[in-house]
């Protein structure tokens, strides 16, 4: 595969060659002539102006129409035990149909993290981040995002059942009942429970009458995402397990070991939000490096990053280690002056990180991440203990989890007892472990032969068959609960709706064997707290509920690790970097670990990195690729071996840039197999059967072999060309202190127009501003916009014809050559020009200029000429070829805002700046007889971005937020040379480059 390699760009951010456009978007486009072809230049993909045949149409249906009507379910389940009154006595200043906010919380991967849902009448509508909770900040990501969708799927599990049957609620805890009194004999010999990692203090108080019940009983917890050399470094460098907090506001010099902190994954929020206050450009700008094996958000905002594989990141960190220790001189790293490994070509890369994290001492942070072993973790904690950065930029707590280990290392222990015959009832809340366990404990066909195992789950999926007793889970909306956030901060979930589907909280569930199966979860988490209220139960308890948290909970950071009671093997764990070609697993950006599988919104938002929706595949740099002879969508057979036994999986490849040689990335939580009649059946590879207790997170000496056929990967980042002008702009620290950037600055400003003269906006002038230094790529705004904005999920057929509906897109470009480039994203939307395009060749004044300076649509007027389509330069608007609510069911229907207008087929669509947003709150300071103030309207988009890397606001304020940044130096419009004056500008990226490495 030839790839014409493209130039960096210079010092001082411009091209070094002018006539080769430095961006590039996919090696296909490099293939067909790089950004200026003619066919890279055209709006749709080819055959994206054909319709479907019948059978492509029907595909398209099945994809959104994800099971039957619910007609008839009511009769098998028993009815729900806490009611959702209306109210009693209405709020002050409520009116019916507007929207109220209510505080709750979601744990996924144990810690909570505080959310704000917005409700029209009982129905939730969006989901926000607390802006008082320290775990979000006011940020989501992009799951919390779409967890609004998954609340309304109607192929949720809705009906108990007990090996196969439908049962009734009461039948079960009936069950449950008369087995605890059989367990009681034994005093829960055989009694196991599989647990969700869970930091919940009701969880942990039931759990601690359940030991009492069952003084025999045991507890494991499972997490296809844990990390069992975290929990033995941990162990070993601190005598228990920890909860590691960062503060990365403070930090001058930050390293990443493979933790891709900057995905928008949980519990990275508020470390985005600190990366960015770090990223304002001058003498305190941060600079970040990272070693990681594939591309990330995080590696392609580096500063400096540097690939490895994953056999060779120990030695790496343990280099970085004793490179540390000899020129800090610090007593505490005496014991590591004599760490040298081998680090062949990266020597160079870990020299200048050295003396920079030795420099900034005390102002620094080493992060190691979860799929690493016990020795880059030991590193990590060594070099911040050894530098003063304990206390500062890193704390370590007593872990808030009920079970630490929650990695293959416990499942084996209960996959062992299971084979011992010494297991005879098993409750599993984790989730889904038969599809995502280590392939070699065989766990399905283990737990069919416990006697009674207990499953709850959202769906029937591949887990369901194997148990006994199914149990349909509750969404998290649809339930009580409590967690502590990273920081220890108790956080309440409370509901916002009834259980549209029957189904139970682990509470609950766990609650059964109590015989309090039926109190419900309102009464177990207030019965668990009313000792903690002292006296005053109800004030407590409503201001708990009102705030999402209890303030002051949070618990100490004050942990130091024994350097000198390291044991030296755990340090020697590295050996040689493995030859061949070696297979690493990740966690995917969309769909976890496989749980959010049936969400239509999260597969088809496009991966942040390579831009494939729908899909996951075998990436491969694109060295590898040639030397095997393979191209992007050639369907493989990868063969993993540990010891005599071979595992094989089939995948399709897709040639990812910035990828490691000789390494292969598999994402998991794709190629499902149960799931119901769901989407999440038909999209993508199974990759599990190729991970093992031993080959958790990599495995090596694999072989490809190609299978002689290609599957067709849909990626977005060609749709919507933008005609490879200059986009997304980027500039050196060095470079703007000097003042030496020309070639960005001099793209705003006005330029020769034939309009007559500019608009006149008497009472506001509302205008965007995005700053690519903070944007990470994460997608988070791209979701929240379509669930703010009742944006259609279109399926994989149509976004492989460029029809997807997104109105906000984050473009993802490279800079430099194919083997090592750099990354860079840019989020793109209508940018409501001043002299928009689209406005004068609408034949029925559909898209018109509002007095404010908005570029409006009037949807009843559309005719479907897409005129303002193919006049748009920017190609943010979106045509609705088909009707693509029509099928929803009324469940579905739910998760609409009622303040936006649902579109139909044939009408142009586009972003609105959020209209909706500025007429409420224009509504509602005219009602207080007060003035709208910078700030008092927000975004979907800007309100979602966990790094404020979205300003909103009037020009006509100068104080105003984004009057400042449109008056940066740093300003540029997109596609100046144009004369369109977008009201959206642009801030460049700022790379603060070590002289040392540049």
């Amino acid at each position: 595969m030839a790839i014409r390699s493209l130039p960096l760009v210079s010092a001082a951010g411009a091209p070094a060659a002018p006539e080769v456009n430095p961006l590039w978007r996919s090696l296909e486009e490099q293939l067909r002539g790089g950004p200026d072809a003619a066919d890279a230049r055209a709006e749709f993909a080819v055959g994206a102006d054909l319709p479907p045949d019948a059978t492509s149409r029907r595909t398209f249906v099945q994809l959104l129409g994800a099971s039957a009507a619910l007609a008839g379910l009511s009769g098998c389940v028993s009815k729900t035990r806490e009611q959702m009154l209306p109210f009693i006595k209405q709020p002050e200043g409520h009116v019916a149909g507007k929207a109220l906010h209510y505080a709750t919380a979601s744990f996924l991967g144990g810690h909570a993290m505080g959310l704000l849902v917005t409700s029209h009448d009982g129905r939730p509508t969006k989901i926000e981040g607390n802006p008082d909770h320290p775990s979000s900040r006011g940020g989501t990501g992009l799951i919390d995002q779409a967890q609004l969708l998954s609340l309304y799927d109607p192929a949720r599990a809705a009906v108990v059942k007990e090996k196969g049957k439908d049962k009734s609620q009461r039948a079960f805890l009936g069950a449950q009942l008369a087995r605890a009194a059989e367990l009681k004999k034994t005093e829960g010999a055989g009694l196991r429970f599989l647990m969700e990692p869970t930091s919940s203090p009701l969880l942990g108080g039931l759990r601690e009458r359940l030991r009492a019940e069952f003084p025999k009983a045991k507890f494991y917890a499972w997490s296809p995402l844990a990390s069992d050399g975290a929990t033995e470094a941990y162990e070993a460098a601190f005598g228990s397990a920890i909860d590691v907090r960062h503060d990365l506001a403070g930090a001058a010099v930050i390293a990443s070991l493979d933790e891709d902190f900057l995905s928008g994954f949980p519990g990275t929020l508020g470390l985005q939000r600190d990366f960015a206050k770090g990223r304002e450009p001058g003498h305190e700008m941060n600079r970040l490096y990272v070693i990681e094996p594939g591309l990330t958000p995080t590696g392609g905002t580096a500063d400096h990053r540097a690939m490895a594989k994953p056999s060779e990141l120990p030695a790496l960190a343990l280099g970085l280690l004793g490179r540390v220790a000899r020129l800090s001189k610090a007593a505490a790293l005496a014991k590591f002056t004599d760490l040298n490994p081998s680090v062949g070509a990266q020597a160079k890369f870990l020299d200048a990180l050295a003396a920079d994290l030795v420099k900034h001492a005390g102002r620094c942070a080493v992060l190691a991440g979860a799929r690493q072993p016990a020795a880059v973790h030991l590193a990590a904690i060594a070099i911040n203990a050894g530098l003063g950065n304990a206390g500062k930029t890193v704390s370590y707590a007593k872990s808030v989890l009920l079970d630490a280990e929650s990695g293959p290392r416990g499942l084996a222990q209960l996959a062992a007892e299971i084979k011992g015959g010494k297991v005879d009832t098993l409750f599993i809340t984790a989730n889904n472990p038969v599809y995502s366990a280590p392939a070699d404990l065989e766990f399905e066909k283990l737990l069919k032969t416990v006697p009674n195992a207990v499953y709850l789950g959202a769906y029937e999926d591949e887990t369901a068959p194997a148990v006994t007793w199914f149990v349909p889970a509750a969404h998290l909306m649809e339930q009580w609960g409590d967690g502590r956030a990273l920081d220890g901060t108790v956080t309440f979930a409370q509901p916002l709706i009834a259980p549209l589907f029957n189904g139970l909280g682990p509470a609950e569930l766990l609650s059964s064997l109590l015989g309090e199966g039926e109190k419900g979860g309102l009464a177990l988490l207030k019965a668990h707290w009313e000792k903690a209220a002292q006296g005053s139960a109800t004030t407590t308890w409503e201001k708990w509920l009102s705030d999402g948290f209890a303030a002051g909970t949070a618990t100490p950071g004050a942990e130091q690790p024994k350097l000198d009671a390291l044991p030296a093997e755990l340090l020697k764990k590295t050996g040689p970097a493995a030859q061949g070609l070696e297979v690493f697993f990740a966690v995917d950006h969309k769909v976890y670990d496989g749980r959010f599988g049936n969400n239509a919104w999260l597969q088809e938002v496009p991966h942040p990195v390579t831009r494939l929706s729908w899909d996951n595949a075998a990436l491969l740099a694109p060295a590898t690729a040639k030397r095997l002879g393979l191209e992007q969508g050639a369907v493989i057979d990868l063969k993993v071996k540990e010891g005599a036994t071979e595992r094989s999986i089939r995948s399709a490849v897709l040639v990812q840039p910035g990828q490691a040689q000789d390494t292969v990335q598999l994402n998991l939580g794709y190629g499902r197999r149960g799931a119901g009649e769901t989407i999440a059946l038909a999209v993508g590879r199974d990759v599990n059967p190729a991970r093992t207790t031993g080959n958790f997170w990599s495995a090596a000496n694999a072989v490809v072999l190609p299978v002689g056929h290609e599957h067709k990967l849909v990626t977005t980042q060609e749709h919507h060309t933008m005609d490879g002008r200059a986009i997304a702009l980027q500039t050196t620290l060095e470079a703007l202190e000097k003042k030496e950037i020309e070639h960005i600055s001099k793209l705003n400003g006005p330029l020769p127009t034939m309009y007559e003269g500019a608009h006149a906006y008497p009472g506001f002038k509302w205008a965007m501003a995005i700053d690519l230094n903070s944007c990470t790529g994460c997608n988070a705004c791209a979701l929240a916009c379509q669930a703010e904005n009742n944006i259609s999920v279109v399926g994989k057929e149509q976004v492989g014809k460029s029809r997807e509906m997104h109105w906000l897109r984050v473009d993802r470009y490279y800079i430099g050559n194919e083997d090592a480039p750099e990354m860079i994203v840019q989020p793109v939307m209508c940018l409501h020009c001043e002299n928009a395009p689209c406005e004068y060749v609408c034949p029925v004044n559909a898209t018109v200029h509002s007095e404010e300076g908005l570029n409006v649509m009037v949807y009843n007027r559309c005719v479907g000429t897409r005129y303002c389509s193919n006049n748009c330069p920017y190609k943010v608007r979106r045509f609705n070829f088909f009707s693509y609510t029509s099928n929803y069911t009324d469940v579905e229907k739910m998760v609409m805002n009622p303040d936006v207008t649902v579109r139909a087929r044939g009408v142009m669509e586009k972003c609105t700046y959020c209209v909706q947003r500025i007429e409420r709150v224009r509504i509602d300071t005219r009602v207080a007889g007060k003035d709208i103030k910078d700030g008092d309207i927000v975004t979907a988009c800007q309100q979602a971005c966990p790094s404020q890397a979205i300003t909103f606001g009037s020009l006509h304020d100068p104080d105003s937020k984004v009057s400042k940044r449109h008056a940066d130096p740093r300003r540029y419009d997109l596609l100046h040379d144009l004369g369109t004056r977008p009201r959206t500008a642009y801030l460049a990226r700022v790379k603060n480059l070590n002289p040392e490495l540049a």
